[in-house]
């Protein structure tokens, strides 16, 4: 099923109520393979109406497959979840070096929407 989402599903009015009844949103990477249009929508409504959104990297092959979905999602994420296999996967993408500790100083340090 959730290879099948799609924006629309978002439209109903059941779905516009939880989101907007919502105060944190999480989503995993998982989901950047399928909908990222769909993430997008949720993630600007919670940079709009400056609620929290989670993002998690989910896997070092979401990184390595799907980078540019990854960096359409990073500008949105108040928190970002990761192991240190997709950590170390997203610091060598982006020539961060290899101190997980730097990596994540430099990820906290990255633009965000709101």
């Amino acid at each position: 099923a959730a290879n099948n989402f799609k924006p629309s599903h978002l439209e109903t009015p059941k779905a516009k109520e939880i989101i907007e009844a919502a105060k944190f949103y999480y989503i995993a990477g998982f989901f950047l393979t399928v909908s990222v249009e769909s993430l997008k929508a949720v993630a600007e409504h919670a940079a709009a109406e400056n609620k929290t959104f989670c993002l998690n990297l989910s896997a070092p092959f979401i990184i390595d497959f799907f980078g540019d979905q990854v960096a359409e999602a990073m500008p949105y994420a108040d928190y970002l979840f990761c192991n240190e296999s997709e950590a170390a996967a997203y610091a060598k993408k982006h020539e961060l070096g290899d101190d997980l500790k730097e990596v994540a100083l430099k990820v906290a340090a990255l633009p965000k929407k709101n």
